[in-house]
């Protein structure tokens, strides 16, 4: 037996809290001389009205009753229901109420709506329970008419029917039932902003949030959790600001979760800088969740070195990565093919037993496949037991890149057949395996039987996919009729960059011009259309039309993105820029890149000095092609890797017709396997040939 204080027979029950209101004016939310209101307790607490029944010799049940720690079967309920009648003929409300609200928690509605039937005396606690139960579960109908039967409702009631509407979508219904309130408190606020937030709604959560702070509402800690996401949602960093320094005047604690909240805001307002200040003082840094918002913000802006370096920071601190850590990081892998770093962290869940599912297993696709590795790629895909289309779209994009065209339709048309529902980026993945491939018929019937089939409208970027495919095949005209005449959006500066881009393949200079005015008028500042344009008329001759684009380029002010590739040894992305010398193993990777040149020339290699466009001598141009960032890359990759290891590069830009030559040699005269992802798509040089085909 348990002794137990009669005391403890007041707890109070679990749908039973205080409310909060405040009453002095609060100008409106964006005044600078903004002065916090103070709070005033003018809502009791619910309390039952009958008195706790006095047991001389109380039963263990009791005790189990009062601790909130514990979750009880099914069973477990039955068994201190039954335990609490043979207390006595009439047990207290109290110990119904609870009873409810075990059967209720735990979704066993039915069982708690016989017990409150039978009931010969209720108070709010006890319809208000039922209700909670009813809206939790997502049962707003029978809550909706239990609420509609209460005699008497209190802030609680209203509260519980609002978060009920809100989870369940009916954002409308919420708002209706907060107008009609007698009285509200913050949980009634801050229901109703949730409501909004959880429903995609952040300009009206805002909105609501503001409203709150003009009628004098005291926001609490749930307040700003709530709005938040709200205002990351809506990227606006002027809001994101007043509602921080909203919580330093309410004098809330900045705990880990709060902490958290505010870095995730900032990173997706794009201020990194605030967003690291406020993770560098998070009291919980020894927690994982303190660093996760930070990494995905990092890669949210595309700093993908920063994002890697405090992946390793976190660590050498010794904070163990979980699963979100492992979504938010492997986006920054992928981009910079960090392949080996990748490798370690699949192998990474694999020892804690994290389970790869669908979200996880697509981003180990995306991974793998944009390092050049869609043999692992495929390994994943077909590990993960519960495929999504997601995970499908992931794996027919990865072949895609990859040059594996035929292998991407293979798989597109498995999608098909297993009844999938077939997205927008699914098409778009296909379209792309098509024009990488050159399967202009093939994407063509994609692109109709998306139209007329499917019933999908397409979005831009499947119209670049088929710019892309008719310009790669020579079917210039054709391209041009379409972005001119039969696309539904107005055409973007990719569109009209594909179609310069076939322009310069295949030496059309009319066409050329056509696109480059249009881009030129756009974009101004876009380099590309200036290079581009220039490289046309030079492979066509026209040396002085030539010199004018890069005259005007230069007038204009407009500097040609510099040519990167990164390369990872050991754990570390090394980055090598054209002619670059800032290498600590500088001196190495230029004897080796002589090396390499002496050996490609003794085979009949001899450089495309027309591709370098400055006013140089024969000499300096050879110079010049030689210490592209990709032989650098490829020189440092070859004295640092063992023999016979794979070499995977990433470069920003799209590589050369002289680089893809020198590429195809190196990698027979060394027998080195070398993966270049440029800023177009994948080659694999092997054996001294390319998976493009020279496609590309």
């Amino acid at each position: 037996m348990v002794l137990i204080s009669s005391n403890l027979l007041n707890v109070r029950h679990p749908i039973a809290y205080s409310s909060v209101r405040v009453s002095n004016e609060c100008p409106t939310i964006f005044s600078s001389n903004f002065q916090l209101p103070t709070a005033k307790n003018n809502v009791s607490p619910i309390t039952h009205s009958a008195t706790p029944l006095v047991v001389e010799e109380p039963h263990q049940a009791i005790s189990f009753l009062l601790d909130r720690s514990k979750r009880y079967t099914l069973e477990e309920s039955k068994q201190l229901h039954s335990y609490i009648v043979k207390l006595g003929s009439s047990p207290n409300i109290y110990f119904i109420n609870t009873l409810i609200h075990l059967y209720a928690v735990d979704g066993h509605l039915v069982d708690a709506r016989k017990l409150f039937d039978k009931m010969s005396h209720r108070d709010v606690v006890s319809w208000t329970t039922l209700v909670d139960g009813y809206a939790k579960f997502g049962k707003m109908g029978d809550a909706k008419d239990l609420f509609d039967s209460m005699l008497e409702r209190n802030v609680v009631s209203w509260n519980v029917m609002i978060s009920g509407y809100g989870k369940c979508g009916d954002v409308e219904a919420a708002r209706q039932l907060f107008d009609q309130m007698p009285e509200r408190d913050i949980v009634s606020w801050n229901s109703l902003i949730s409501s909004y937030v959880w429903n995609g709604f952040s300009e009206e959560a805002f909105e609501m949030f503001r409203d709150a702070i003009i009628e004098n509402v005291l926001p609490n800690k749930v307040t700003f959790l709530s709005i938040l996401p709200a205002v990351a949602d809506l990227g606006c960093a002027f809001r994101g600001g007043y509602v921080h320094t909203l919580i330093f005047k309410t004098g809330i604690d900045v705990d880990g979760v709060l902490c958290s909240a505010l870095v995730d805001m900032y990173c997706k307002c794009d201020c990194l800088e605030m967003a690291f200040q406020l993770f560098a003082s998070n009291p919980a840094r020894r927690n994982v969740a303190s660093w996760n918002p930070m990494l995905a913000g990092l890669v949210r802006c595309n700093s993908f070195e920063e994002a890697l370096d405090l992946f390793r920071t976190m660590q050498l601190q010794n904070v163990e990565p979980d699963y979100v850590t492992m979504i938010a990081i492997l986006p920054a892998i992928a981009n910079l093919g960090a392949v080996g770093i990748g490798k370690w962290v699949h192998s990474y869940t694999q020892r804690k037993k994290i389970r790869v599912n669908a979200t996880l297993g697509s981003a180990l696709v995306d991974m793998y496949s944009k390092c050049g590795c869609i043999e692992l790629s495929l390994q994943v895909f077909t590990m993960v037991e519960h495929k999504t289309i997601e995970l499908w779209n992931a794996m027919v994009a990865g072949l895609a890149i990859n040059g594996q065209g035929k292998d991407a339709i293979e798989l597109f048309y498995q999608m098909c057949v297993a009844n999938l529902e077939i997205d927008d980026r699914s098409f778009a993945a296909v379209l792309n395996a098509c024009s990488h491939s050159g399967l202009v018929d093939d994407g063509l019937e994609f692109f109709a039987a998306m139209k007329d089939v499917y019933k999908i409208s397409p979005k831009i970027q499947h119209y670049g996919c088929i710019v892309d495919l008719l310009g790669r095949a020579g079917k210039l005209e054709e391209a041009k009729d379409l972005i001119c005449n039969n696309m539904l959006i107005k055409p973007d500066t990719v569109i009209w960059k594909s179609l310069l881009g076939a322009c310069k393949i295949h030496g059309n200079v009319k066409i050329g011009e056509f696109a480059a005015s249009h881009l030129i008028e756009l974009d101004p500042s876009d380099s590309s259309s200036y290079v581009l344009m220039s490289s046309i008329y030079d492979a066509a001759g026209q040396l002085n039309d030539a010199i004018m684009m890069r005259k005007m380029m230069n007038e204009a002010g407009i500097r040609k993105e510099p040519g990167f590739s990164l390369i990872e040894s050991g754990g570390v992305v090394h980055k090598f820029f054209v002619a670059d010398k800032s290498h600590p193993r500088s001196e190495e990777i230029y004897t080796m890149l002589d090396e390499m040149g002496s050996k490609l020339k003794s085979i009949g290699y001899v450089p495309n000095t027309k591709l370098v466009l400055f006013d140089i001598d024969e000499v300096e141009k050879e110079a010049a092609i030689y210490n592209h960032s990709e032989k650098l890359a490829i020189a440092f990759g070859l004295i640092d890797s063992v023999n016979g290891a794979p070499l995977h590069i990433v470069k920003n830009i799209r590589m050369c017709s002289d680089c893809h030559d020198f590429m195809k040699l190196v990698s027979d005269i060394y027998n080195r396997e070398i993966v270049i992802r440029d800023q177009r798509r994948f080659h694999h040089f092997r054996s001294g040939k390319c998976s493009c085909m020279d496609y590309w």
